[in-house]
């Protein structure tokens, strides 16, 4: 496109990271959406440039402020051709990127279907659900104070997150087929910064689960609409590691489920969307607990939900000793114990109070889950730390289940 001096180009959310080059270190840019697929190798004169794509300063701000922060030059026709790359690659705001979005959401909805792009690029999942079968082996259905309702299972990969999920859906194995599973996941990457919900139907390498459209329609009538940014479960993994289990307990064809992606209520609107587009989670929580309590169809509600996420891959600067370990479990349980009593405000209060230090992640959907069922109460089945002193990276999760 033709650039003017005037313009103020906007930047996508994007995450850069260290390459290594044949002259030291470059710096890789990506869309962690996926609706770019995209990778940028940049000098480190590139990025600076980048960083004032912020939508406040015009083109001739950016150059200005490049050449007077770094002595370099930077013509009028380079920061234009830097623009039109950035433009082709879907990682500018704008006009252009819209077009490109809607186009991207009319072939997915006119498609009907989610393709699962994780666990089957694994490598772990086949037809024959030999892991899961070797994960409950030895895994009781525990004794829970009334019918199951609803589950906290991980959303972490299968073998890290094994003895959580080991022990939330070996509860299943107790449970009659539900007619509707109510899966809530966490928005990892998405553009919606409310609830987001999918209509296509979930197709895994256990076959195809359908979406129960008119529930979700339901929802919408009291909630207004929960799909303008339906392509945001199209690279989100929390929801379909739940449907992977759920379709090898029950059989892909013998339940129906209703996906939706809740957002992190921690920040400073809590609750509320932090761009005053869509529902706030809280509405949406009891709304939801209301249909299902006015309708006669069985129904299952799972939270796929991961815990802190600690050590230097996420910016911590202290090791992953046993000391900061027990820290975080502490921290962990004191949070998960508010779910016993079913009190998701207090669990909502007890993470955020302190900036959610740990990152936890899973949040908005544990929330949503315990404000939706509130005559239920939770029972902890097991807590985990799975812990790679490598790379200094722990995620932790719990399973939970929920009568």
């Amino acid at each position: 496109m033709g650039w003017n001096t005037t313009d103020k180009p906007v930047l996508r959310p994007v995450e850069a990271f260290p390459l290594p080059g044949e002259d030291g270190v470059t710096i890789g840019l990506r869309d962690r959406s996926g609706l770019s697929e995209v990778a940028l190798s940049l000098s480190e004169a590139a990025l600076r440039i980048l960083s004032h794509m912020d939508g406040t300063n015009t083109c001739e701000d950016i150059r200005r402020r490049f050449v007077a922060s770094s002595g370099q030059v930077l013509t009028v026709e380079t920061l234009h051709t830097m623009l039109d790359h950035l433009e082709q690659a879907h990682l500018l705001d704008g006009p252009g990127f819209e077009a490109y979005y809607q186009s991207r959401l009319d072939e997915y909805r006119i498609a009907g279907n989610r393709d699962m792009p994780h666990a089957a690029n694994l490598g772990i999942i086949d037809d024959s659900g030999r892991l899961f079968d070797d994960m409950l082996r030895d895994v009781e259905p525990p004794a829970l104070p009334g019918p199951l309702r609803g589950l906290v299972a991980p959303h972490l990969d299968y073998p890290r997150g094994e003895p959580c999920y080991a022990f939330a859906y070996a509860t299943l194995r107790a449970r009659s087929v539900p007619d509707r599973v109510v899966i809530l996941g966490t928005n990892h990457f998405g553009r919606s910064t409310s609830v987001c919900a999918t209509a296509a139907d979930f197709t895994t390498p256990l076959g195809t689960t359908r979406t129960d459209v008119g529930f979700l329609e339901r929802m919408e009538s009291q909630c207004g609409e929960l799909r303008a940014c339906e392509l945001d479960h199209v690279t989100e993994h929390s929801v379909e590691l739940q449907v992977v289990w759920l379709q090898h307990l029950f059989g892909p064809d013998s339940f129906e489920i209703v996906p939706f992606l809740c957002p992190d209520p921690c920040g400073p609107t809590g609750t509320a969307p932090i761009d005053c587009k869509g529902v706030d989670l809280r509405m949406f929580s009891e709304t939801l607990g209301e249909l299902i309590a006015d309708d006669r169809r069985d129904t299952l509600v799972v939270a796929g939900a991961d815990l802190s996420h600690i050590g230097a891959a996420f910016g911590d600067e202290r090791k992953l000793d046993d000391d900061f370990l027990e820290e975080v479990r502490q921290r962990d349980r004191s949070a998960l114990d508010k779910l016993e009593v079913n009190d998701p405000r207090g669990f909502l209060r007890r993470v955020a109070e302190d900036g959610n230090t740990t990152r936890i992640c899973g949040t908005g959907c544990i929330y949503s889950l315990f404000v939706a069922l509130p005559d239920a109460s939770g029972t902890i089945l097991r807590y985990h730390q799975a812990v790679d002193q490598p790379s200094q990276t722990c995620v932790t999760c719990a399973a939970v289940a929920i009568a």
